[in-house]
């Protein structure tokens, strides 16, 4: 596990969903995204994006893999409208991109599967449950309960009711039967 990256040992730990919350908590601490943790919203940091590139707890992961963490990014920095979106909308359609699924193919290349389901109780899931690592790789192996920032945590484990979408308003513009706008033509009262 060691030979992967942040971003990889997501991918094979959590699916999809994992990598992208890796890539939020990664791109939020560089500085690359900022958060309005009140609002929950995320929008375009002033960190330029060449900094991080997902491979930074991979010490042997070669520059493919690199490249791979850097499409991500720019594809997550995509997705953000300049008024910023909601931070689980924003996980959740970077979850859906195919810069992410591309991750897998990437691996598949390198020999590296992912299985269907890694079991509870097999060695190498309890070796990563026992001894984490701290910072991103962390997030990347336990999830949500893996970000050691309270703020950022909390918006995960407590995020904001949606805002209720209603109907678009028609107002009554008359009173009359056949649908004109002010008196009948046929009524003499108002000539």
């Amino acid at each position: 596990m060691n030979r992967l990256t942040d971003y990889e040992t997501a991918w094979i730990l959590g699916g999809a969903g994992r990598v992208a919350l890796t890539v939020f908590i990664t791109m939020t601490t560089a500085g690359q995204l900022d958060v309005a943790y009140k609002r929950q919203r995320v929008k375009e940091g002033e960190a330029p994006l060449d900094s991080v590139d997902g491979s930074t707890a991979a010490s042997g992961a070669g520059s493919a893999a690199g490249s791979v963490g850097l499409r991500i990014e720019s594809a997550a920095l995509d997705l953000l409208p300049e008024s910023g979106l909601p931070v689980y909308e924003f996980v959740t359609r970077l979850a859906a991109s195919p810069a992410i699924r591309a991750l897998d193919s990437a691996l598949e290349a390198r020999g590296v599967r992912r299985p269907r389901v890694l079991p509870r109780f097999s060695p190498l899931h309890r070796e990563l449950r026992e001894q984490p690592a701290t910072g991103v790789r962390r997030v990347a192996v336990l999830g949500v309960e893996g970000i050691e920032d309270e703020r950022l945590r909390d918006i995960f484990e407590h995020p904001l009711p949606g805002v209720p979408k209603f109907a678009g308003v028609n107002p009554i513009r008359d009173n009359t039967f056949d649908g004109t706008i002010g008196p009948h033509p046929d009524l003499s009262v108002w000539n």
